[in-house]
């Protein structure tokens, strides 16, 4: 090879000036038998020319001798007997007669015509085609012939100089570039050519997918093309979308056989392009481009279930989320989760949810009805037979108890869905004859206690759940409402067998429960300790005894009491008992 020394420090002048330069040999070349060597003879101006010597090797280490002697200055070809054609190495030197000064050798040169270059890539960028090589290892290489291969004949396209790569545009009534195939020459300035090279082409790319029911796009590199070239270290997927700007679709393996990209929506044009990542001089090689419009039959999509409420008449109502654009469906089913783990399935779902407008019945009543701790969810089928199961979902289920008379406990079990958001709870009365009226809203607790259950006839309850989806507007809430459950008394009068008056508002004081209750005429509660001393009196049924005699609390222990009243019927009721004061 060739090194052109570049000497930037003053002070390595008198060094360089004291150097003989040395004939540029050009190039070798076989002839009858004979290697003839070809140089230029460089200006030498340090005294009297005495000989130009020619020195040869069989190896490119040496040992080298001389081989001859050229006594004429102007001279610039010489011819080496080489009847086997032996490969042998040769360099030069001026003999000058200055004393003092250092005879420079020139570039080593083989007997061999030049090395083939290495191709490093072919790409296709801007609708041009470029091929990007390795130079030639042989030093006189001067140029490259860059030849297109056909199936009749090699094609000249250009001879570059001083370039290791080399563009052409091309048009879409040219050859697709991937049909393209293309070999190098190089040349050195005594006419030698190289062996041709590889043939190479530019990697083109194809594609399946996108269609009917494959929304997937399989993308397939011509890896005979990518194996030509020097090694690469990955492949990179670039997409464009609709005519946007091409952005990376993923990284793959650099012998990767397919690439997959599952993007693609119905009625989109896409174009690909895979760039493959040259370890050499971090080089890019860009495959062809392949274009593709997307006509697909739209795949059942994930939604989520709100919630589930039943009717009165045992109708399953559901609430799914509408913004979500389903095609029309092959089949659609209900799926029922008993909790004996038997998965019951009922095929009256709508198949156009999205026509439905986010609301869906099952006709009840079940066979079988539904009970706390099973759930129902969608199953979706399109017609290419994807299936998507949505999130389940279970109602709300009130139990009202008469924790007193005139004080009722409610609890109910949770909105159940399995999503993201807030979910609240509301609580409505019916007394008989009555409209219903609220009472308590936003709850989240699961349990509420009603102590003015109204005026002693049936009391019926209804809890409605209203959810809130995680980020959606304050306004976009979906309710569902519980059983309606009712209590209806017993009894007029529930008198407790014990009462603890410890501050923490729970059974603090001692008194009779009713329902209705009664006039305070002829009304009369008497406490007695248990040697018979009255420790309380009083004539107002909601008045109650909260332990104390005197102003002082009065020890655990049993009490009498004795009860008169007159119940709704004008009747008057006495009744007698004890009662446990436990703190």
């Amino acid at each position: 090879m060739r090194f052109l020394l570049c000497y930037f420090i003053l002070g390595l002048a008198p060094a360089l000036s004291a150097q003989i330069a040395a004939p540029d040999l050009l190039c070798t070349r076989s002839e009858s038998g004979a290697v003839i060597l070809n140089w230029e003879n460089a200006a030498v101006g340090c005294g009297p020319y005495e000989a130009t010597e020619i020195y040869s090797a069989t190896a490119p280490d040496g040992p080298f001798s001389l081989l001859a002697e050229v006594n004429d200055p102007a001279e610039t070809m010489y011819s080496d007997a080489n009847p086997t054609g032996e490969l042998r190495y040769y360099y030069m030197s001026y003999r000058y007669n200055c004393p003092g000064q250092t005879a420079m050798n020139s570039d080593t040169l083989d007997s061999f015509i030049p090395r083939s270059p290495v191709v490093r890539y072919v790409s296709v960028e801007d609708n041009e085609i470029i091929i990007d090589w390795r130079a030639s290892s042989s030093p006189e290489v001067t140029g490259y012939i860059i030849l297109e291969v056909t199936p009749t004949a090699f094609i000249p396209l250009d001879t570059v100089y001083g370039v290791t790569d080399y563009r052409f545009p091309f048009s879409a009534a040219d050859p697709d570039p991937a049909s393209r195939e293309f070999r190098l020459v190089a040349i050195d300035p005594c006419g030698n050519d190289s062996p041709q090279g590889s043939i190479v082409s530019a990697m083109n790319l194809s594609a399946t997918g996108g269609s009917g029911c494959t929304s997937e796009i399989t993308l397939m590199p011509d890896l005979t093309s990518l194996s030509r070239y020097l090694p690469a270290t990955a492949l990179e997927l670039f997409v464009s979308t609709n005519g946007s700007a091409y952005v990376s679709a993923g990284t793959f393996g650099p012998a990767a056989p397919t690439v997959d990209y599952d993007g693609a929506n119905d009625g989109d044009d896409l174009c690909f392009y895979l760039e493959a990542a040259i370890a050499e001089n971090n080089s890019r090689a860009r495959s062809t481009v392949f274009c593709t419009s997307v006509v697909i039959n739209q795949p059942a999509r994930q939604m989520d279930l709100y919630g589930v409420e039943v009717s009165d008449n045992g109708d399953l109502l559901f609430q799914y989320d509408a913004s979500v654009i389903q095609p029309v469906l092959t089949e659609s089913v209900y799926l029922i989760a008993r909790t004996n783990g038997v998965l019951e399935q009922d095929s009256s779902l709508p198949t156009d949810l999205t026509a439905a407008g986010g609301q869906a019945t099952l006709a009840g009543p079940l066979a079988d009805p539904l009970e706390s701790g099973e759930t129902v969810a969608f199953r979706l089928t399109d017609d290419c037979m994807r299936e998507i199961t949505t999130n389940a979902v279970e109602p709300v289920y009130l139990t009202a108890t008469e924790f007193f008379p005139g004080q009722h406990q409610l609890s109910w079990t949770p909105l159940i869905n399995g999503l993201a958001g807030e979910t609240t709870y509301d609580v409505f009365r019916t007394d008989a004859g009555s409209a219903p009226v609220t009472l308590a809203t936003g709850l989240t607790d699961l349990r509420f206690l009603d102590e003015n259950s109204g005026a002693g006839g049936e009391v019926c309850y209804e809890i409605r759940a209203t959810f809130r989806p995680e980020g959606a507007a304050t306004a976009e809430t979906y309710v569902f409402s519980s059983n309606t459950d009712c209590i209806t008394p017993v009894s007029e009068v529930f008198v407790p067998n014990a009462f603890s008056p410890n501050g923490d508002g729970i059974n603090d004081v001692f008194r009779p429960f009713f329902s209705p209750l009664p006039a305070e005429a002829d009304y009369e509660l008497l406490v007695f300790d248990r040697w018979g001393a009255l420790v309380f009196e009083s004539n107002v049924p909601l008045e109650g005894w909260d332990g104390s005699y005197r102003g002082k609390l009065m020890t655990n222990g049993v009490f009498v009491y004795s009860l008169r009243y007159q119940a709704r019927e004008g009747l008057v009721y006495t009744r007698s008992g004890t009662v446990n004061l436990l703190r």
